[in-house]
């Protein structure tokens, strides 16, 4: 005859769970609760440890081949009292952070690092670009230091050029007079 196999209804997840967390529920551990279920997931548990007051989560794997739940770790959470607003935000850190609280401290302070950093670099473009901005006034005022010196070379070499052609001139004219008296 066939074995038939049925799955574990969370009814019956929840019971086997909460066996398993509560050990000392009967009459030897005098009826001793331990943990409390808060949500049953589909690979852990809420639970509230009274005794510490805690929330861990209670991972768990269910054999639906012999019908029996088997305790994984317990690792401790926090359930949190947020308002709507802080809610929205907190879900917006966790799906920029792929859809986990993990690390979002080391993501944030990676975060606040880059934006020092960018910070300081846009500090130093200004200091930068006021250095630019400094040394193409310089530039400007060396160009027109230049555009006069230009200017007074030229009427140098115009003045040198005309007293040229008045030394050749007189020259010439020396030569005449120093002819004619020969």
């Amino acid at each position: 005859m066939p074995k038939l196999n049925f799955k574990l209804s969370d009814d019956q997840k929840f019971q086997a769970i909460w066996s398993l967390l509560n050990t000392e529920y009967n009459e030897e551990g005098n009826w001793t609760v331990t943990y409390g279920i808060s949500a049953v997931y589909d690979d852990y548990a809420l639970v509230v440890n009274y005794e510490a007051g805690e929330y861990y989560r209670a991972y768990y794997s269910k054999n639906d081949e012999n019908d029996m739940v088997e305790l994984g770790d317990m690792v401790k959470c926090y359930i949190v009292d947020v308002t709507e607003s802080e809610k929205n935000t907190l879900d917006t850190l966790r799906v920029l952070n792929g859809n986990t609280y993990e690390l979002v401290s080391d993501v944030l302070t990676n975060a606040q690092d880059n934006s020092e950093k960018v910070s300081d670099f846009s500090s130093k473009i200004e200091e930068l670009n006021n250095s630019i901005s400094t040394l193409e006034t310089e530039r400007d005022n060396a160009n027109n230091q230049v555009s006069e010196y230009t200017n007074q070379l030229e009427t140098a070499n115009s003045t040198i050029e005309s007293l040229n052609e008045e030394l050749n001139t007189l020259k010439e004219y020396k030569l005449n007079i120093e002819t004619q008296q020969k």
